[in-house]
């Protein structure tokens, strides 16, 4: 075996363990509903897909780094595509936290909901909005976004580039703050709408203390709660997807 053909293996190889490594923890490919033969292979069909691309610098990345070392660079590799997935994943745990604490807000807490994109169960907002944001990203075609955020990596993060745990904890903890802002900003409106409810039944308590406020007033809560939902669903989706698209075209750092 000549000493190119080597290279080119072991920077295919390398290409697999990035994209391999963002795919264990990308928004709905990575979901326990996915066969993990089916995930191994569109990682592979991704490899190919962006060999082309990137053959040229992962060979140059190669030139620059001694051949005893080539081994470490598995784990170098790795550890940036799962930094990618999990900075990814991040912004599908915000919204999903934040739906689960609507339902808190609203009185669905006590409901379990069927589990979709995780293995526990989850409340049924919970599930309704993680299913849905799943189908917008991929009708949107922002998964093909994290896709070129995963080729733009290499301009950030090189082969031959230092991987410092100061630079990983600076692009997760950034990423952190950016989706939990986010979370907040979802569950907002029904926050107002909790607290508002909440006083007004303890008010209604206060002057009916014969009548349990609580269970006579639960479904118009609900109710309440679910066509405030309704109102300000597109918008609500519409604020997930643009950050989520906004971080995308940053190249994912």
């Amino acid at each position: 075996m000549s000493s190119e053909l080597e290279a080119q293996i072991i920077a295919l190889c390398l290409l697999f363990c990035r994209i391999g490594g963002c795919m264990m923890l990308a928004p709905g490919i990575s979901s326990q509903r996915v066969p993990i033969n089916i995930r191994l292979f569109i990682a592979l069909a991704i490899t190919a897909a962006l060999s082309p691309l990137l053959l040229d610098v992962l060979l140059e990345g190669l030139g620059k780094i001694p051949q005893h070392a080539w081994i470490g660079l598995i784990f170098h590799e790795s550890v940036v595509g799962i930094l990618i997935g999990l900075m990814a994943r991040c912004f599908f745990l915000a919204l999903q936290f934040s739906a689960t604490a609507i339902s808190n807000f609203i009185g669905l807490s006590g409901i379990p909901g069927i589990p979709l994109e995780e293995a526990d169960t989850g409340s049924p907002v919970a599930t309704l909005v993680s299913s849905a944001s799943i189908a917008i990203i991929f009708a949107m075609g922002l998964h093909v976004e994290l896709l070129k955020a995963l080729a733009d990596s290499y301009i950030v993060l090189p082969l031959a580039g230092v991987l410092t745990a100061q630079m990983l904890v600076t692009n997760f903890l950034r990423t952190l703050g950016e989706t939990w802002v986010l979370a907040l900003r979802l569950s907002a409106p029904f926050l107002l709408y909790g607290v508002i409810v909440n006083v007004a039944l303890g008010m209604g308590n206060r002057f009916a203390q014969q009548i349990s406020m609580y269970y006579a007033t639960t479904g118009a809560v609900m109710l309440g709660g679910f066509l405030l939902l309704y109102l300000i669903w597109v918008d609500w989706m519409a604020m997930f997807t643009d950050s989520y698209r906004s971080w995308l075209l940053q190249g994912g750092f």
